[in-house]
């Protein structure tokens, strides 16, 4: 099953068209914790060469850490799945495209998930954050939402989904992610 290319490749062309003066990192295939330690040295690195604050670097890192996460969680495995990632600067932000295939209906529960967030203001977000942590329902593998709940805080809302189904059940998930580059 192919990532739909057109879509991520519309993206990019977009992302440099709109003064992304770099792509940082792009990534289409099965994606591994490997690949994800390579991306955060890469981005980490384009980061740091840009000149961007720590606070900066450390947003960026964290949101790309948890939408990679999100993706070989969602993908069935815990080692690796199927995805395209892109990451890319402009002047003012870091712009994270996250492409992965997941069933129909956790496609349409992420989607409600990010519109829920995507509602809240900081001082909802904090309390969420605070009771999701309190919360014993949480298990080593996550499932609580706070990989999501972290993107939300970290990142400019709203956070952008689109769904594209296949159908078969199955779906393509799209989050896109803005960071800005202000400490």
């Amino acid at each position: 099953m192919s990532l739909q290319q057109p879509s991520v490749d519309q993206m990019r062309g977009q992302m440099l068209a709109h003064g992304a003066d770099a792509v940082l990192w792009d990534h289409s295939g099965t994606l591994t914790r490997a690949d994800l330690e390579a991306a955060v040295g890469r981005v980490e690195a384009g980061s740091l060469a840009a000149g961007d604050p720590v606070a900066v670097r450390k947003r960026l890192i964290s949101v790309l850490v948890e939408g990679v996460e999100n993706i070989l969680h969602h993908g069935g495995e815990d080692q690796a799945a199927e995805g395209r990632v892109l990451v890319g600067r402009t002047g003012g932000a870091y712009r994270i495209v996250l492409l992965n295939h997941v069933e129909l209906a956790t496609a349409a529960l992420l989607q409600h998930r990010i519109e829920v967030l995507n509602a809240m203001d900081e001082v909802a977000l904090m309390e969420h954050y605070l009771m999701l942590l309190s919360n014993d329902a949480r298990t080593a593998r996550g499932g609580a939402g706070l990989g999501l709940l972290t993107m939300a805080r970290r990142s400019q809302r709203p956070m952008q989904v689109s769904i594209a189904t296949n159908g078969d059940g199955r779906a393509v998930f799209c989050l896109e992610l803005v960071v800005p580059r202000e400490g």
